[in-house]
């Protein structure tokens, strides 16, 4: 190999490397809630027909995970809840597993508070 492909190689490697840390980005506290609620929100109309007729409160907690920007672990906070067991598990069900397009470098843990009245 010559000197002139070793540079290009080279070089490539420094492309390479730097777009790959470029592809995740360490948000602030108030960006990543941001990004995160329009992720959640996505997914309104399923979470309002999970309330059906019911009203009450469901609070959710999550793990935005590092890298892959997936939503993990969406847990029921009965605690903090005051509608049914069952409408609480289906809020959970819809928002596991989305993923932001633009993961972030740390993990991002959530709570997230859906309340409905009739």
């Amino acid at each position: 190999m010559n000197t002139r492909n070793i540079t290009v190689l080279r070089t490539l490697a420094c492309v390479s490397l730097a777009a790959l840390t470029c592809a995740c980005i360490a948000r602030g506290p108030e960006d990543y809630r941001k990004v995160t609620r329009s992720l959640v929100d996505t997914k309104k109309s399923e979470i309002e027909a999970c309330f059906g007729d019911a009203s009450g409160k469901v609070v959710v907690n999550f793990t935005v995970a590092k890298k892959t920007g997936a939503i993990t672990d969406p847990e029921v906070d009965t605690a903090k809840s005051s509608a049914s067991a069952e409408v609480g598990a289906c809020v959970a069900e819809k928002i596991d597993g989305l993923t932001l397009e633009q993961p972030d470098m740390r993990d991002g843990d959530a709570t997230f508070t859906w309340q409905f009245t009739n």
